[in-house]
């Protein structure tokens, strides 16, 4: 054998070795994709649940409503943090089931239309009085959301 037959040799025998090496590598990754994952279903978990509470028209209006308000401003101002927050929770939608994220999204829609009701039934009234009104007001999809939330989490 020449030097370059050992050299091809050896040269193979390396390139084999790596290939080998970062299949099997991969193979370890690929199976740990759980590992990976299973955390980033939990932050899901909590930032839907973050988001659910913030949407309690108590703690809503709480967090929006500040004296000196016209109507309008209040109404706009509630409705566009509910959009603003569930835009910001899009990605969410890749960790959960699907059926938790139509119940999420039904709160949010239940919540916009709520408050829409509400403002047009009281054209008359002033700022304040409609903070105390929507603040009063509760969602029942948003207990049912945060159900299957926690319910979907005790199966991880």
């Amino acid at each position: 054998m020449g030097d370059n037959t050992i050299w091809i040799l050896l040269v193979g025998v390396v390139v084999f070795g790596g290939g080998w090496f970062l299949m099997n590598k991969g193979k370890k990754t690929g199976g740990n994709h759980d590992d990976v994952v299973a955390p980033l279903k939990i932050q899901a978990y909590e930032r839907l649940l973050l988001y659910l509470e913030r949407m309690r028209f108590s703690v809503l209006v709480k967090r929006v409503f500040m004296p000196g308000m016209s109507c309008s401003d209040l109404q706009f101002a509630l409705i566009q943090n509910i959009q603003d927050e569930f835009e910001h929770n899009l990605a969410q939608r890749l960790y959960v089931e699907e059926q938790t994220w139509i119940i999420v999204s039904l709160a949010k829609e239940e919540a916009l239309r709520t408050i829409n009701k509400a403002f047009g039934e009281n054209p008359e009234a002033n700022a304040a009085t409609m903070a105390q009104t929507i603040a009063s007001m509760s969602n029942p999809l948003i207990d049912k959301a945060i159900i299957t939330i926690k319910k979907e989490f005790n199966t991880l």
